[in-house]
């Protein structure tokens, strides 16, 4: 039985591409039938097991898949009568499954309608449009910044990260035609270290819908990680647009921690596309921010640089190439794609 259900999943493979072929020009099918009929259903399924445990149930599924393989690759060489045909039979067949499962589970989301077709948004922006919606972030920032701190020159310090972790998904049914996703499955990562190594803040497990969240990261980064991974929950693949929900989610809070975050948020990545037209502009407009709100950005920096490592570009490298296989055509640059929505979305 097992043979064949590794024989099953070897042939499956051809139809399995022809169809992601298929759909990949149908986003409006892909939308109508299977994200907003199909994957609500599964991520209800998957909702009602795994919403209760306190623990991520997706992470210890990896460190199963990890030891499954480990122990297939120690058994090639300790097992004469185990050849290397039968080790490649094996280790494809695991990997078809859970390519097979991947997609059926979440994957197919990458190939729905662009959020900002449903939403008639423009992605396209002029240099004026990028300096002024810029101009208007920091001057937005700078005034929430004082009434918070009180100074200027002082940085934000928060007391409860749990307490605004609770109150983050304010607003969550605004993307959704769902009530479904009002319930979000959002644990802290217990891989939190080895991602901050990897220079992550959080991922879903496609395979368990749980939003992983890696809770070693400064607030900052924390809250717009949680509303990221919440966005791919909701079957948002598109990183770009799980980026702007997390944008807008944490903007209409009406905590002002959580809309400090999402201007923060904005501000950097509006720097990052001016600095690459005009540095000098964008080196001018950044130092207009309040000491204490660049000194935020700086402890959120230093952290991360407290995790590079030498190994880091190999898993942002094998990142890119894992969104770039799921029609994310500028692979992990496409993050950087949520600067025209942002400009043109008007709240």
């Amino acid at each position: 039985m097992r043979k064949k259900l590794k024989i099953f999943l070897w042939i499956s493979l051809l139809p399995h591409w022809i169809f992601i072929e298929y759909i990949k020009s149908r986003p409006l099918m892909v939308e109508e039938f299977y994200s907003q009929k199909i994957y609500p259903l599964i991520y209800k399924t998957y909702s009602f097991f795994f919403d209760k445990i306190p623990f991520s149930i997706g992470d210890i599924i990896y460190l199963l898949t990890l030891f499954l393989i480990f122990k297939l690759i120690i058994k090639y060489f300790k097992d004469y009568g185990y050849s290397f045909f039968k080790l490649i039979f094996d280790l494809g067949a695991l990997l078809s499954g859970m390519i097979l499962l991947f997609n059926i589970t979440w994957g197919i989301n990458y190939y729905r309608l662009p959020l900002n077709e449903k939403l008639n948004i423009k992605t396209i922006y002029t240099q004026t449009d990028l300096e002024e919606k810029f101009d208007f972030l920091i001057n937005k920032a700078n005034e929430l910044h004082i009434s918070l701190s009180g100074n200027d020159s002082l940085p934000l310090k928060l007391t409860n990260k749990e307490d605004l972790f609770k109150k983050s998904l304010y607003g969550y049914d605004k993307f959704s035609e769902s009530e479904i996703f009002k319930n979000s499955i959002r644990k802290k990562s217990l891989f939190s270290t080895p991602l901050s190594y990897m220079g992550f803040s959080g991922y879903i497990n496609p395979f368990t819908l749980e939003g992983q969240i890696n809770s070693k990261t400064p607030y900052l980064n924390l809250i717009i990680s949680d509303l990221h991974e919440a966005a791919h929950q909701m079957g948002y693949a598109s990183e770009k647009e799980a980026n702007f929900i997390a944008y807008f989610f944490s903007h209409i809070n009406p905590d002002p921690y959580v809309k400090y975050a999402s201007l923060i948020f904005a501000i950097r990545y509006l720097n990052s596309a001016l600095y690459d037209i005009d540095p000098k502009k964008a080196k001018e407009k950044i130092i207009r921010l309040n000491y204490g709100i660049i000194e935020n950005i700086k402890n959120v920096d230093s952290f991360w640089q407290k995790y590079k490592n030498p190994f880091q570009p190999i898993f942002k490298s094998s990142y890119d190439k894992f969104l770039k296989a799921n029609s994310q055509e500028k692979g992990i640059k496409s993050y950087n794609e949520v600067v025209g929505l942002i400009i043109n979305y008007k709240f």
